[in-house]
């Protein structure tokens, strides 16, 4: 629930590292980071970005990750950090763009308007959230015919209310579903003003039935900003708004031309999702969302969403040992492939392979199964 330490006493000791090496960017954990995932403490950012990092990894098959990007916990806390006094070489800028270049070299080597989904893991006064930005590349919304679809073959004058899947372009594809997701049947209608101006919703009579889905010929999808927190408090409006400008300074510096991404263009929603019972679980429901996202996302975004049946609250009340275990789990292996090495590897042999096969990981945690 928050990314202070939390508390612990006795020496630090570093259990592993993953990825492990020769990988890049790998997320050193100590056990001290392992005392976050008892029941009561709160989980700090290394478990976050560590999870988060092995669903990616372990989860998705490399096409479907090349469709999301996940950022790590500090890049909300850098984007909207306070200036220092003595910055006055950017002064002049709009506050926009001073905010954007504290974050501008995070994603040079990834052009975020060719995601899907990307996520943001947010900590703010002691409390995780997450912020999904669903398809930044659109321009607006598009419509779908719908997979699922049980009723008549809708009139050939129908057929321009929805966008050919020919003409949608392959990174703006969205995930599908690969069994039973809840997601609100709220009709086509409601989207025209399910957003405040504050960037949040209201919530109250939206169903959750989703046998009412196949009785809709086509599905819509839109760029829009999902604010999912398990502790329903303060509006996130300042999160949607900072997060629009972001995108737009972002797709000014990347395609050189200018594009609104306004409360119009980029719909702000705050689904309703399971929530927590108690005050320390606020990180891993966090990591719930995401992981539920990928097995199970929504199959279409008609806004306002409902997602408080996404997962089954027992679920939570095993998540923080399911997730030390993978941390020993993986330490373990590290440890073996480290003893081997050093056994069979003598001076001048050919070396041993440096990344373990974690096949039996992967089968702990389910796959997406995400359609073409």
């Amino acid at each position: 629930m928050t990314d202070l330490p939390p508390s612990f006493s006795g020496p630090i000791v570093k259990l592993m590292v993953y990825p492990p090496p020769p990988a890049k960017g790998g997320i050193t954990v100590t056990n001290e980071d392992l005392h976050c995932l008892n029941d009561g403490e709160f989980l700090n950012d290394v478990i976050i970005d560590f999870y988060l990092k092995y669903l990616v990894l372990e989860k998705l098959k490399k096409d479907d990750a090349q469709r999301i990007h996940v950022f790590s916990s500090f890049f909300y806390k850098r984007l909207n950090q306070r200036e220092r006094r003595n910055a006055t070489d950017t002064t002049s800028l709009p506050i926009q763009k001073r905010k954007h270049n504290r974050v501008k070299t995070w994603t040079r080597h990834v052009d975020l308007f060719q995601k899907d989904f990307i996520f943001v893991p947010i900590n703010e006064s002691a409390h995780w959230y997450l912020a999904v930005i669903c398809f930044p590349g659109l321009e607006g919304p598009v419509f779908e015919k719908n997979p699922l679809y049980c009723g008549p073959t809708p009139a050939s004058g129908s057929v321009a209310d929805f966008q050919s899947e020919d003409s949608i372009p392959d990174h703006c594809r969205p995930l599908s579903p690969d069994g039973d997701c809840l997601d609100s049947p709220s009709e086509l209608e409601s989207s025209e003003d399910e957003c405040s101006e504050d960037g949040t919703l209201a919530e109250e009579g939206v169903p959750s039935d989703v046998s009412s889905l196949a009785s809709k010929p086509t599905i819509l999808k839109q760029p829009c900003i999902l604010i999912m927190d398990s502790l329903r408090g303060p509006t996130r409006s300042t999160v949607v708004k900072t997060l629009r400008e972001y995108l737009e300074v972002e797709w000014e510096v990347r395609k050189g031309t200018q594009r609104s991404f306004s409360k119009e263009v980029m719909k702000g929603s705050s689904p309703c999702v399971p929530q927590q019972d108690n005050f320390s679980d606020c990180g891993v429901y966090v990591l719930q969302y995401v992981e539920s996202f990928f097995e199970n996302p929504p199959p279409r975004f008609h806004l306002p969403m409902n997602l408080s049946e996404w997962f089954p609250q027992q679920r939570m009340k095993t998540k923080r040992e399911e997730i030390k275990e993978l941390i020993l789990t993986l330490q373990e292996q590290q440890e073996l492939n480290l003893e081997s090495k050093q056994e069979e590897t003598p001076m001048g042999s050919s070396k041993e392979p440096d990344v373990q096969e974690t096949s039996e990981l992967k089968g702990k945690v389910s796959k997406m199964v995400i359609s073409p």
